[in-house]
């Protein structure tokens, strides 16, 4: 108990720390126990013992048997001790992956793919039966892709999963999607996410206009979200209104007004955002612009008196325009109401007791700078020699920023249906720099290396 001193003595004289006493409940200590001491080694051994119990018969099954075997005690521990592995090593996606004579389970850590097990390719259609009836799929389904959802209870809250089958040579591939936990994830803030003084100083004034649309772009898990929700919580008092229309919910804000798409019911963006409209909002967020429908309504939103959020998949910021005018929607809609777009790539950072400052040679430094000739004497950093090439060398993500602020020039370029190079051009007098530009400053911070600038953003030609 909390309150027994007898008992908090004698585990400080055991651990020799200080001890901080916190009431939980027994089903959050066990859960926090399941996932703190979660190791290969575990995961490794309740498979064993399952494929040692299941010897001979795993090849045979029949859909009938197979659904029996997923509601099984020991295939739900197997899937459990694979995702409290992968919640321990803070992966964002788990890959199940069939091959020809093994099957292979991958964790993508700050960024990176990792295999951390491999098991026996006979397990693979019992385990996508167990993940299939946990999201309400049809496990006799091969033929096709198939998507869902489902949650795991983790003490007191609940982690939530997205997962995806498609059929591949030697049978389905699962990525479980790993979202995070209800009622435990919050937003960070723009300060906490690093975002250099160039970027966030327009953003923070463009934010705050009344009306337009904001676009923040850039490819899945490249921390959209994470940028829009801080952007959101500095908006957050309670003279706004806030809604957002989200797939799927992420994280839940206190005070916004959120809703989830719900395509099984046909419920999209286009018929969330129509009633949105309705409730009288100041602000609203769009999860993302797909479609014509969805376009057309947000970009009347912003020409009407709403600040619109919203994320588009284009590989730089000026690509969002010309994205907007290849869905559909015509230059004279497109022009009034952008206000910015600004596109958002995580690099990994290096970890602060691992890492070492170097001053590289004018070959390293000359993908990266116009002219090496005016560097003298730069100092950059890299993972120390005895974790190059390890997981340890890096520890979390680092976000880098462009954006394009949208002038009278690019709005004139729009409605002109101008090139992107054009736009680039245009965007460039008023303070535009690329990626690569914001991810060598962080390099020279020392928050990452020149590998991982190299890996997330492309070499910039020049004419």
């Amino acid at each position: 108990m909390p309150l027994d001193e007898e008992q908090l003595r004698r585990l400080k004289f055991i651990s020799g720390h200080e001890i901080s006493p916190i009431f939980g409940f027994p089903s959050e200590i066990r859960d926090a126990i399941d996932i703190h001491y979660a190791s290969e080694e575990d995961v490794s051994s309740v498979i064993k013992r399952f494929q040692e119990q299941k010897k001979g018969i795993l090849d045979d099954l029949d859909e009938l048997e197979l659904d029996s075997l997923a509601e099984s005690e020991t295939l739900a521990n197997i899937l459990d001790s694979i995702v409290h592995f992968g919640i321990k090593e803070n992966a964002s996606d788990i890959h199940i992956e069939p091959m020809e004579t093994k099957c292979r389970v991958r964790f993508r850590i700050d960024g990176r793919l990792r295999e951390i097990l491999s098991i026996h390719k006979s397990l693979l259609p019992a385990l996508a039966s167990r993940v299939k009836v946990l999201c309400k799929l049809d496990i006799a389904e091969k033929r096709f892709p198939q998507d869902g959802r489902y949650e795991m209870a983790l003490g007191m809250n609940k982690a939530e999963f997205r997962v995806s089958f498609i059929p591949a040579s030697y049978g389905s591939k699962i990525v479980i999607r790993i979202l995070g936990s209800t009622g435990r994830k919050g937003a960070m803030s723009l300060d906490d996410m690093l975002v250099s003084h160039n970027i966030l100083k327009p953003w923070r004034k463009i934010i705050r206009n009344p009306n337009g649309i904001v676009f923040v772009t850039g490819p899945t898990s490249s921390g959209k979200t994470t940028t829009l929700y801080a952007s959101l919580q500095e908006l957050n008092t309670p003279d706004v209104n806030i809604s957002t229309i989200e797939d799927p919910i992420e994280i839940t804000l206190e005070g916004l007004t959120q809703s989830q798409v719900n395509h099984s019911i046909e419920l999209g963006f286009p018929d969330l955002l129509r009633s949105l409209l309705r409730q009288d909002p100041d602000i609203i967020l769009v999860g993302e612009i797909r479609d014509l429908e969805t376009a057309k309504i947000a970009s009347e939103a912003a020409l009407t008196g709403h600040l619109v959020f919203a994320t588009l998949h284009t590989n730089n910021a000026p690509q969002a325009v010309t994205r907007l005018l290849e869905i559909g929607i015509e230059p004279y809609m497109v022009a009034p109401s952008i206000s910015a777009v600004l596109a958002q790539r995580l690099c990994a950072r290096l970890d602060d007791d691992n890492k070492e400052a170097y001053r590289p040679s004018r070959e390293v430094l000359a993908p990266f700078f116009e002219d090496v000739l005016d560097i003298d004497d730069l100092l950059l950093f890299r993972p120390t020699a005895n974790v190059a090439g390890t997981p340890q060398a890096y520890k979390g993500r680092v976000a880098i920023h462009e954006m394009v602020t949208i002038s009278d020039e690019i709005r004139s370029l729009i409605s002109d249906r101008a090139s992107v190079q054009a736009l680039t051009r245009a965007a460039e007098k008023v303070g535009y720099r690329t990626l690569r530009y914001d991810a060598l400053k962080k390099a020279l911070l020392g928050l990452t290396s020149l590998e991982e600038v190299d890996r997330n953003t492309p070499q910039e030609w020049r004419c």
